[in-house]
């Protein structure tokens, strides 16, 4: 089956589509998609995923991801496979009373969180500061609609931290996979590099970590995204998983993310 990526350019970064296009065909709108094709969401899945899949079918094509595939990042249904590798995780305010961690937390969407607001509307504390920013989240018209989840506040290496949003720049770094395969990646807040002076080594990333992690998600998924960073104790975890379909780049060269998408895919 031919692949052809459906592309919204107004959420890409800059000179991503261009890249794109070197590597695949690419068409701006869900009717341009021709029949029998793997269609790859860049920015374009969302919001209507389900509705979106069962148009393509109609014409004999398919997301790389599924509906069901998305889900299983969206929903967080990953976190029961990693659990070990990853922060604590609740999914209600009962769930962490009922637990009786003190903290500190950090809140988020199911989908997307407040990190440019960190101080106000991600960070909390204790259980005090929890309920406050649980209910500054719920005003947000952006997260409001979604489930918010609370998780544990993990101290990770960093480089300082944002003057501005109070967010630490981590030793944190994004990749991005075909099943277990390892496409392309790059650190994470590429927009402080100037600022650090040097660039954080994506290498230093334990291959029996990654490995860890492809066992379980590439078999679940396609096309997906995965965040790690180094904790102050040495150790790694998995900040958390994207789709394939809506994660930015954040760092990952965009020549070596296409150029070995289609590799996998076209053997």
């Amino acid at each position: 089956m031919k692949s052809i990526i459906l592309f919204r350019k107004t959420l890409a970064e800059e000179n991503e589509f261009e890249i794109a296009k070197k590597y695949f065909n690419v068409v701006e709108l869900r009717s341009e998609v021709p029949k029998d094709h793997l269609v790859i969401c860049r920015y374009s899945s969302l919001p209507y995923y389900r509705e979106l899949e069962r148009d393509l079918l109609n014409v004999n094509s398919k997301l790389i991801n599924s509906h069901q595939e998305h889900q299983y990042i969206a929903n967080f249904d990953y976190y029961h496979d990693l659990t070990h590798l990853t922060p604590k995780t609740w999914f209600s305010l009962a769930e962490v009373l009922a637990d009786n961690f003190r903290g500190p937390f950090v809140l988020k969407g199911q989908t997307n969180s407040k990190k440019q607001l960190f101080k106000t509307h991600m960070f909390a504390k204790n259980q005090k500061e929890m309920m406050e920013v649980y209910g500054r989240l719920l005003d947000d018209t952006l997260i409001s609609h979604q489930n918010i989840i609370v998780r544990e506040f993990v101290e990770l290496e960093n480089y300082g931290t944002n003057e501005i949003t109070g967010m630490p720049i981590a030793k944190e770094f994004r990749l991005f996979f075909y099943k277990n395969v390892l496409l392309a990646k790059g650190f994470y807040w590429a927009n402080h590099l100037e600022d650090l002076g040097f660039t954080p080594d994506v290498n230093e990333i334990p291959k029996a970590f990654l490995h860890e992690i492809t066992k379980k998600v590439g078999l679940n998924v396609h096309f997906w995204v995965a965040d790690v960073a180094q904790k102050k104790d040495g150790q790694w975890t998995v900040i958390e998983l994207n789709c394939g379909t809506m994660a930015g780049l954040s760092g990952v060269d965009a020549d070596e993310l296409y150029f070995n998408l289609a590799k996998v895919l076209n053997g």
